[in-house]
């Protein structure tokens, strides 16, 4: 059985971009959106660990690779001003695997939520979120599937929570058969 590691983005303390509004924060957001993927991974016969950054981020990637997963998804939302709209996935510029993951994402993702196409998106280690792309031992993405900032993405993303959940699940299970 495959095992994935889920990346629960941020953490309880410091819970990431938030929408003024609706007072929900990325980390809350993706908790939930978290067990409910690992749920449905279990029905699908793959191994779903979920993960959360409790030493730091410096040593989340030791944390995830200790785990010794096959692949690794780490779920955020984007945050900008307001306005900003769209999905995009991020991994490690090098890495035609997690590249392969990124698309499979993007691809089921933005269809469920029909948000701007923003692509896929090569990242380095000095870039946000390239530490942990660079330094986990299996494919890593860093999902970004909408501004939670945007009250009207926010508000998408939580009409469509179940099919944005199994849309995860699809990539996850197809990722990993490649």
């Amino acid at each position: 059985m495959k095992k994935v590691a889920i990346i629960v983005g941020h953490s309880d303390k410091s819970r990431g971009a938030s929408n003024a509004k609706t007072g929900e924060t990325e980390w809350n957001y993706n908790n939930n959106i978290a067990r409910k993927i690992h749920g449905k991974l279990l029905a699908k016969k793959v191994e779903p660990v979920i993960i959360y950054r409790t030493n730091g981020y410096s040593a989340l990637p030791y944390e995830i690779n200790r785990q010794n997963p096959s692949l690794i998804i780490s779920l955020h939302c984007n945050a900008f001003d307001s306005s900003a709209s769209g999905c995009e996935m991020l991994y490690y510029h090098s890495s035609k695997a997690s590249k392969s993951f990124a698309t499979i994402l993007q691809d089921k993702v933005n269809k469920v939520l029909g948000n701007k196409n923003r692509g896929i998106k090569p990242k380095h280690s000095e870039d946000r979120g390239g530490h942990i792309l660079k330094s986990t031992n299996a494919p890593c993405v860093i999902t970004e599937p909408f501004f939670i900032d945007n009250d009207s993405e926010l508000k998408n993303a939580e009409e469509k929570e179940a099919a944005l959940v199994n849309a995860y699940v699809e990539a996850i299970v197809e990722a990993v058969r490649v």
